[in-house]
C-alpha cells in the first residue's frame, strides 16, 4: 500500500523541481507559485506514506493537514492569477498567500488533535481529528482557491476586446483546473469510500501529472494578448 503514496511523492517532487528550474531560467512568478504547490503535494504524500504504513501521530497529521488540505490549492491559485494578471497583481497575490500560509502554520501548530481520531488504519478524517473549527479552514484555504483556479480557466477562454486568447493558455488553464479537480474529488471525496490512502495517492499522482501538463501549456503563451487579433498562437 505504501507504493501508491511513494509514486505520488516522486511525481510531485520531480514536477516541483522542474518548475523551480523554470523559475530560475525565466523568473516567472507563475512557475514559482506552481512549484511551491507541487512541493506541498509532495510533502503531503510523504506524510500519507508514513501515516498509513506506521500509524499517525499529532505531528505527522499536522504536516499532512497543512500541506495536503490547506496550502497546496492557494498556491495553485496564485500561479493562475499571476499568469493572466499584471505583475503587480501577481506579486500582491503572492504576498497574500505568504501571509495566509504563515497563519495556517501557526493555527495548525496550536490546534489540539484528537488521539482517538488519529487511531485509524488509513487517513484520518479532518473533522474527527480537529473538530469543526479547524476543519472550517478548508473552506477558505482549499474550496475558495479551487473556484479561483476554475474561474480563471473559464475566463481565460473568453474573447477580450474581440481578441481570442492564446490557445495554449486556454488549454493549460483548463488542464490545471482538471488536475485540481481530480485531486479534490479522487483524493478527498473518494477517501470516504477508501481511507487506505490508495485513492488519495492515486488521484494525487494523476492530478499532478495533468496539472503539470497544464503548467507547460500555459507557460508557452504570451501573458496578456496575442499578436494577431482573432487568432490564437500555436
Amino acid at each position: 500500500m505504501i507504493v501508491f503514496p511513494l509514486i505520488a511523492t516522486g511525481v510531485s517532487i520531480a514536477f516541483s523541481a522542474a518548475l523551480v528550474l523554470q523559475y530560475k531560467q525565466k523568473r516567472g512568478l507563475p512557475q514559482l507559485a506552481w512549484g511551491i504547490a507541487m512541493a506541498a503535494f509532495s510533502i503531503a504524500s510523504i506524510a500519507v506514506a508514513a501515516g498509513t504504513s506506521g500509524g499517525w501521530d499529532p505531528t505527522l497529521y499536522r504536516v499532512f493537514w497543512l500541506f495536503g488540505a490547506l496550502l497546496n490549492v492557494p498556491w495553485l491559485a496564485v500561479g493562475s492569477i499571476a499568469l493572466v494578471s499584471p505583475r503587480a497583481i501577481g506579486i500582491a497575490a503572492f504576498g497574500l498567500a505568504v501571509l495566509g500560509s504563515a497563519f495556517a502554520v501557526v493555527s495548525v501548530a496550536r490546534a489540539e488533535p484528537s488521539m482517538a481520531g488519529l487511531a485509524v488504519s488509513g487517513i484520518p478524517s479532518g473533522r474527527e481529528v480537529w473538530g469543526d473549527a479547524q476543519s472550517a479552514m478548508v473552506n477558505f484555504y482549499s474550496i475558495v482557491p479551487y473556484f479561483i483556479v476554475v474561474g480563471i480557466a473559464v475566463l481565460s477562454s473568453l474573447r477580450r476586446k474581440g481578441v481570442r486568447p492564446p490557445k495554449s493558455r486556454v488549454q493549460g488553464n483548463y488542464a490545471i483546473a482538471a488536475g485540481a479537480t481530480i485531486v479534490a474529488v479522487g483524493g478527498f471525496a473518494l477517501r470516504r469510500l477508501d481511507d487506505s490512502g490508495i485513492a488519495f495517492s492515486t488521484a494525487l499522482a494523476l492530478g499532478v501529472v495533468v496539472m503539470y501538463a497544464g503548467f507547460l501549456l500555459a507557460s508557452r503563451a504570451p501573458r496578456y494578448r496575442v499578436e494577431e487579433p482573432g487568432e490564437s498562437p500555436t
